[in-house]
């Protein structure tokens, strides 16, 4: 009899499954679940074990207690440990059902295997009486099955853990959830926050610092370990990092700089070694520094750049332009960290003309030529340098440079010490030009200016050269003169290059000064060289030896350029007179000047010594002004005989007003003596006196009233004028004082004829006013607010008081004593009524 030991895979139940067949599948199944448990649970208690002491240690907050160091590699040993244990998990197999059905024959122990008797088969070519033998053998192991067992659950852990262990992790568990409750989880995670490195412990160091930029005039600052990592640390726009390690292993330390664009590494400098190890780097962007060692800790700091802004500066007002077509530069800048330097930049604009062909640049110079003259750029005075906030001004005169009398724009440009530029907005104008009054001297500068708009036009102004040439011989003028204009125009006959042009624009410029001041010009151009120079050095710290040479300098220059002053006042003096109203400056103040500037530039106060040096350039612009200036001198001289008369009516009107007072005092006093004693004869000769007195002051006042009359018409009838405003109120204060006389009302009148002092002398100081306004020219109105030597008079930094005479102590000490004493008589509230308010008008200012 042939047997098959188990059945084909492949074939297919024809009949429905027995009572067997089902009872074998449930212990089949009841046994895999057994040997799952079996092989499972020694599989999963190790990772179990392994998380559950993770969690103790959590709990009992073990990982505070330890160094970074140790805290991060028993982190790391967890980690590893944990993978290790799950290694027996990943290479488990389910139990197959051949397992299922040993595992219930060895624990059932039945005699001749009924369970494998019931499964096996009979071949197919069995007789029939082999088939009754087969049936009757597997009815017998039938009855057999219902007593298979499939045993137990027997994991074993007791192999693995001889001394239970795991009973007391359990118990320390249990306890440890007890006692954390709901901080558990927090500690859990405390867990793995590990610690940053620490810069300093036993045997390391670790020092970070900042040096900021030196312009930046910032210290140093060192990256403190109390900064949290989130916060960010500002750092000045191109510091430089240092960090230096010092300890065993300095070397294994990896120090790195992350941004938005990656994170690159930091390499120690040659100089380091095992135990030392340096750092530099420059930070212009916002970074992250991390510095970490083999395991991976980490001390980090955010380090967030603040930009280094370009300079500001601006235009300060308007541009003014002195009569001498000196322009006043007025601007002011700043800068986070210092303004360096500043300067200005002229660019000439090419105006289409708009006559004659449409749209054609008559101006512009040929395509094959150049422009004539080089765009001008010439430094801007700053307090000091650098300087963070400040407003400056700057004279320049750039009458003498090919484009002057043609359209430009003004840039103004400021540098830091970074090398950021900053500009301001364009402004544009016509470049101030001279004017000439000879005739010979303006048609130099008119071909001068053809020559420069158009340079291919040279035939032309060459033949108009050539007929100044001549009108200079007919005139009789000096040989250099001639010389000068025959030389130019057989230079331009000759086919000039551009270079050749440009030296004829400057000889023509020379011709024509010489023809216009002779000498002067020359002085005065040495003057203001002599003044750049003490400028320059001034600004820029120039040793004392220096200071004395330039000095030595502008006092010969100087002195030059008032001797030929002098001289041309002398030629002019038969032609024009001196003005009325002329200030004049003696030698000796400007001397004086010049040695408070010396004394200040050698002491170190740089800023008084140069804000000194533009009160002298003041000065002088307003001497030449006046030199330079013979117009409206009868309206000078009449102006000043009405301002001569006014001062005249308001002496003669506070006599009389001191006048009226005393009356009034001998008023009171009789008065007095007429209430404490009987009616006497005398009584009535001081009655007649106070008559004639009466009579004589009212007389006095008539004649005041006329004179202020007749100087009213002689005046332009203007309502608004406020001269004749208060010429008029004074008038009025007049008849009003005139009534109160005739009727020996002293007090009364003392009131009417303070009135008209005081509007006297407010109308004194109006036509003063409006004489210093006028006194320095019509330089498009750049005099207004001046004094008649052209110094601004109510500008923070342009009136020092230098110009003011300060009273000796004896004079200091007299006027206090004074004032003292009209103080007490005001305060006795016994004097008559009348002296009190004299006494206030004496105290009160003016």
């Amino acid at each position: 009899m042939t047997t098959q030991s188990s059945k084909s895979a492949n074939e297919a139940e024809v009949t429905p499954p027995s009572h067997e067949d089902r009872l074998i599948r449930r212990k089949v199944r009841a046994a895999r679940r057994a040997m799952l448990v079996e092989k499972l649970w020694p599989r999963v208690w190790l990772p179990l074990a392994v998380a559950g002491v993770f969690v103790l240690l959590s709990a009992f907050e073990v990982w505070q207690m330890l160094p970074p160091a140790a805290h991060l590699g028993l982190l790391w040993g967890f980690g590893a440990g944990f993978v290790f244990s799950l290694v027996p998990l990943v290479f488990w197999r389910p139990p197959s059902r051949q397992d299922a059905l040993d595992r219930i024959e060895r624990a059932s122990a039945l005699d001749h295997r009924p369970l494998t008797a019931f499964q096996d088969t009979l071949s197919q070519d069995a007789s029939p009486e082999m088939r009754a033998l087969w049936e009757a053998h597997r009815a017998r192991a039938a009855r057999s099955l219902a007593k298979l067992k499939t045993g137990e659950a027997r994991p074993r852990v007791d192999r693995y853990d001889p001394f239970a262990l795991r009973a007391l992790l359990l118990l320390l568990l249990v306890a440890a959830l007890a006692s954390t409750q709901a901080d558990l989880p927090n500690r859990v995670r405390a867990a793995f926050a590990v610690p940053d490195l620490p810069l300093l412990g036993d045997g390391l160091r670790i020092d970070a610092w900042i040096s900021p930029p030196a312009y930046t005039r910032k210290e140093p600052f060192v990256l403190s370990a109390s900064v949290p990592a989130a916060e960010a640390v500002p750092v000045p726009q191109g510091s430089t990092l240092t960090l230096k390690i010092n300890g065993a292993g300095a070397k294994g330390y990896s120090v790195a700089l992350a941004s938005s664009g990656g994170r690159q590494p930091v390499l120690p400098t040659a100089q380091s070694t095992d135990t030392y190890a340096e750092y530099t780097s420059t930070i212009d962007d916002d970074v992250t520094l991390s510095v970490g060692w083999t395991l991976g800790s980490e001390r980090s700091w955010r380090l967030s750049v603040v930009p280094d802004s370009p300079p500001r500066i601006a235009f300060h007002g308007p541009i003014e332009v002195s009569p001498r077509a000196v322009m006043l530069l007025k601007y002011k800048v700043d800068d986070d960290y210092g303004v360096a330097s500043a300067e200005a930049r002229v660019e000439r604009v090419i105006i289409p003309s708009s006559s004659g062909k449409d749209n054609e640049a008559v101006e512009a110079p040929p395509p094959a030529l150049p422009q004539i003259g080089k765009p001008p750029v010439f430094p801007l005075s700053l307090p000091h340098a650098p300087v963070k906030a400040a407003e400056a001004k700057t004279y320049k005169d750039l009458t003498s440079h090919p484009w002057a009398g043609l359209p430009v724009v003004i840039t103004l440009a400021a540098k830091d010490e970074a090398g950021h530029e900053g500009l301001s907005a364009p402004r544009g104008m016509i470049l101030p030009e001279r004017k000439f009054t000879k005739t010979l001297a303006r048609g130099a500068i008119d071909q001068r200016r053809s020559l420069v708009q158009n340079p291919a036009d040279v035939a032309r102004v060459a033949d108009n050269l050539d007929a100044l040439a001549a009108a200079a011989q007919d005139e009789g003028a000096a040989a250099p003169i001639y010389l000068g204009l025959r030389s130019a125009f057989w230079r331009l006959r000759n086919e000039p290059d551009i270079s050749d042009i440009e030296d004829v624009v400057e000889q023509l410029w020379d011709v024509a000064i010489r023809i216009e001041d002779g000498n002067l010009s020359a002085a005065e151009r040495e003057l203001r060289a002599a003044q750049e120079r003490l400028k320059d050095a001034i600004e820029r710290g120039a040793s004392r030896e220096e200071i004395q040479k330039l000095m030595a300098e502008l006092r010969q220059a100087l002195n030059s350029y008032l001797q030929a002053l002098r001289q041309q006042q002398n030629k002019n003096a038969d032609r024009a007179a001196a003005s009325p109203n002329a200030k004049t400056v003696s030698p000796q103040d400007l001397a004086q000047m010049l040695d408070k500037i010396e004394n200040l530039a050698k002491s170190g106060s740089a800023d008084a010594a140069a804000q000194m040096l533009n009160q002298l350039r003041d000065i002088l612009e307003s001497l030449q002004t006046a030199q330079g200036s013979g117009q409206n001198q009868e309206e000078d001289a009449e102006s000043l005989q009405k301002l001569d008369q006014m001062t005249d009516l308001l002496r003669k009107q506070q006599q009389l007003l001191d006048d009226t007072f005393r009356e009034q005092q001998k008023q009171d006093e009789s008065a007095d003596e007429d209430k404490s004693a009987e009616p006497r004869q005398g009584q009535g000769r001081r009655g007649q006196k106070q008559g004639r007195a009466s009579a004589e002051l009212d007389r006095r006042q008539e004649d005041l009233q006329k004179e202020l009359q007749e100087l009213l018409s002689d005046m332009n009838a203007d309502g608004k004028d406020p001269v004749q405003q208060k010429l008029r109120e004074a008038e009025d204060a007049m008849g009003d004082a005139i009534d109160s006389l005739r009727q020996k009302q002293f007090g009364d009148a003392g009131e009417e004829e303070g009135r008209a002092v005081e509007s006297l002398r407010q109308g004194t100081r109006a036509l003063a006013e409006q004489m210093m306004r006028s006194a320095g020219g019509t330089g498009k109105g750049n005099q207004a607010n001046r004094d008649p030597l052209g110094r601004k008079q109510d500008g923070p930094l342009d009136n020092t008081g230098d110009d003011v005479k300060i009273p000796d102590e004896s004079s200091g000490q007299r006027a206090r004593a004074i004032m003292d004493e009209l103080r007490k008589r005001l305060g006795e509230p016994s004097r008559p009524i009348l002296e009190l308010d004299y006494l206030e008008r004496l105290i009160k200012p003016y």
